[in-house]
Parts: C-alpha cells; structure tokens; sequence
C-alpha cells in the first residue's frame, strides 16, 4: 500500500492513497481508491502504546478501510462488519490478538457517533 502522508489537521497526520487499497475479506471485495484520505487509526494518544500510533505499518491497512467504510457507507456494509474487518486486518497484519481486541473495542465502544455523523452527510 503506497500512501502520501503530508499534512497534519486538527484530527491528526493526513494521508493519502497513492493507489488503490484492494482487500478480499469473507468472499467479499473491498477497494478504497486511489485519491482517498485518513487520519489512520484513531486511537488516543494514551492508547499508542498499548493499542496503536495514528500511522503505524501494523494497523495502518485496517484503518485505511475502516475509515473509508465508516465515510463512505458502501451499499451492503454495516458497522459491525466494518469493525470487524479493521480487527482481522490489523491482526493479519501483525497485531497480537490483545492489541486487535483492545482497538476493536474502541471502535464498538466509541464509533457509533462517527458511522452516524457520516450517514447525516
């Protein structure tokens, strides 16, 4: 996955696709496109060493697609598939199964205002 981080908001670092994101996951394909931005995983700062930096190559993937999902609202995808898709691809990607669980976790607990939010727009 080739990403431009360059620039830093409010929420954090900036990135962008370079190319396209493909994932196959549960029979099913997901492609993020080339051009779309994330802040990468969203994790309190207090949370960094225990669940994840904002860019980290461990988690960087699964937040890349978690974001796009929770953004865009694809046609045939609900919250907890989203979720659950970010917590499978962080630890294909490397996480231990305690750190998967614990940022799986946050995105059940804390997300449900940010799947809304985006609905509304």
């Amino acid at each position: 996955m080739l990403i431009d981080l360059h620039d830093e908001d409010a929420a954090g670092d900036v990135l962008t696709l370079v190319e396209p994101l493909q994932i196959e996951w549960r029979g099913r394909i997901l492609t993020v496109p080339e051009g779309f931005e994330s802040d990468g995983a969203s994790v309190p700062r207090i949370l960094w060493s225990t669940v994840s930096p904002r860019v980290d190559p461990v988690t960087l993937r699964g937040a890349v697609a978690h974001d796009f999902l929770y953004r865009r609202h694809p046609a045939g995808w609900t919250r907890c598939e989203a979720d659950a898709l970010f917590r499978e691809i962080i630890q294909a990607d490397g996480a231990g199964s305690l750190r998967a669980w614990k940022a799986w976790l946050g995105v059940r607990l804390f997300g449900r205002k940010a799947w809304e939010q985006a609905c509304d727009e």
